[in-house]
């Protein structure tokens, strides 16, 4: 399968407070990631106690080629598997692009809510696919107001993955038999051209947002939940 090949920057710093970032030591540099290198790089990222991560650039679901989309969500997910904050911004398509997440959805970001909260969301109403163009606070409010930790999670056992899933505010859980399917699995983590993907995988994961559609790349939403929270702390 074809890898992605668009790189994502990141600034880091040891701390979450802004009060403390200017602290000697808290700022942690920058790193430029690759897709099939975010989730080993990310878990030694909070082996090293990086709090908080900044993406410079807007995650924009307008361009349709969608590697580097796809790269920076995956970041972005493994992120907050990891626990670590994230600030960054997304650029939804304007209303039925046919681009993007689910087109026409009055609620196109829920298949990406269980993903650190945005600190904004642009809606692209223009014609000349103008990212900076209509930023919708609502919609930043409702995601910041609605996240948990393991909204959308899964864990593997021997020759499964369960899934579990509260993006929609109830709860689903999912149990996928991964003796077939287990490469691909491994390959949408990384995020693939949809052009290697089989279309009844499609037809079957992308309706329930197990799988997401950037530009024309595909890519696995669910992140793996490493510490299984108490059911006192989600929903």
């Amino acid at each position: 399968m074809s890898p992605l090949a668009a790189p994502v920057a990141l600034a880091l710093w040891r701390e979450r407070d802004p009060a403390a970032r200017d602290i000697p030591g808290v700022y942690a540099g920058t790193l430029d990631l690759l897709g099939d290198q975010v989730e080993g790089a990310v878990a030694d990222l909070a082996a090293h106690h990086v709090q908080f991560a900044r993406l410079p650039r807007t995650v924009d679901l307008t361009d349709r080629d969608g590697a580097a989309a796809v790269t920076a969500l995956v970041a972005v997910r493994e992120l907050t598997a990891f626990g670590i904050a994230v600030e960054w911004t997304l650029c939804l398509p304007r209303t039925g692009s046919g681009v993007g997440i689910s087109t026409g959805a009055p609620a196109d970001w829920q298949p990406l809510s269980h993903l650190h909260p945005p600190a904004a969301v642009f809606r692209d109403d223009s014609s000349d696919s103008n990212c900076s163009f209509g930023s919708r606070h609502d919609i930043a409010v409702q995601w910041r107001e609605s996240f948990h930790a393991a909204k959308c999670g899964y864990r593997r056992g021997p020759g499964f993955i369960e899934i579990r899933d509260r993006r929609s505010g109830s709860f689903k859980r999912l149990v996928i038999r991964t003796h077939q399917h287990a490469p691909l699995i491994q390959a949408l983590l990384r995020g693939v051209p949809e052009t290697d993907v089989p279309s009844s995988v499609v037809a079957r994961y992308l309706p329930p947002g197990l799988i997401h559609r950037a530009g024309r790349f595909l890519w696995w939403t669910p992140y793996r939940i490493r510490r299984w929270p108490l059911s006192t702390t989600i929903p």
